[in-house]
C-alpha cells in the first residue's frame, strides 16, 4: 500500500532489495550515527508495518519508520531519514501518512519513544508527552502520544 508515496508493507511482503535499503538506513542512523549498541532489528519487525521511501532508482531509503502494537497500543518506532535527504521535510511527510494510515485502519491513538533530542519535532506534529524520560540504549528518550481522532 502506498500513502503519500511511502510504502506501507510488513517485512514478509517486501523485497529483499527494499529490506536491504531500509535496514541499511536504520543501521546508518543508529549504529553507525548514534553509537547506539542495542541492536537494531529485534522481534518486532517480524510483526511491525515497515514504513519507507526509496530513492528512484531503489538503491536507498531516503525515509523510513515502523509501526506495531505493543500492550494494545500502536506503537511508531526507528523513525530515520537518510543524512542526503535531511531537510526536505521527509520526516514530517511520512509521520503524516503513518497517520493517515491508521486513521484508515481505525486507530485512534499512536505512541513512541522519542529521543529527548527529536522531542520538537514530535511537538511539532502533535505529539504529547506521557510519563517521565527514561534511558534506552545509552540515549534518553521520553513516552510521546498522539491523538488521531
Amino acid at each position: 500500500m502506498k500513502i503519500d508515496n511511502f510504502t506501507f508493507k510488513k517485512i514478509d511482503e517486501m523485497t529483499g532489495r527494499e529490506f536491504y535499503c531500509v535496514e541499511r538506513l536504520r543501521n546508518t542512523t543508529f549504529v553507525a550515527e548514534q553509537k547506539i549498541t542495542l541492536p537494531d532489528l529485534d522481534d518486532e519487525d517480524l510483526i511491525a508495518v515497515q514504513v519507507y521511501l526509496l530513492n528512484q532508482k531503489q538503491t536507498t531509503a531516503l525515509a523510513t519508520c515502523r509501526l506495531f502494537q505493543e500492550d494494545g497500543k500502536w506503537m511508531l518506532g526507528r523513525v530515520a531519514v537518510s543524512k542526503e535527504a535531511r531537510g526536505q521535510q521527509l520526516g514530517s511527510k511520512m509521520i503524516t501518512a503513518v497517520h493517515k494510515f491508521l486513521r484508515q485502519n481505525k486507530i485512534d491513538a499512536v505512541y513512541c519513544h522519542a529521543q529527548m533530542r527529536v522531542k520538537p519535532f514530535y511537538d511539532s506534529l502533535g505529539y504529547q508527552v506521557v510519563g517521565e524520560p527514561f534511558d534506552e540504549g545509552g540515549v534518553e528518550h521520553v513516552m510521546m502520544k498522539r491523538d488521531l481522532a
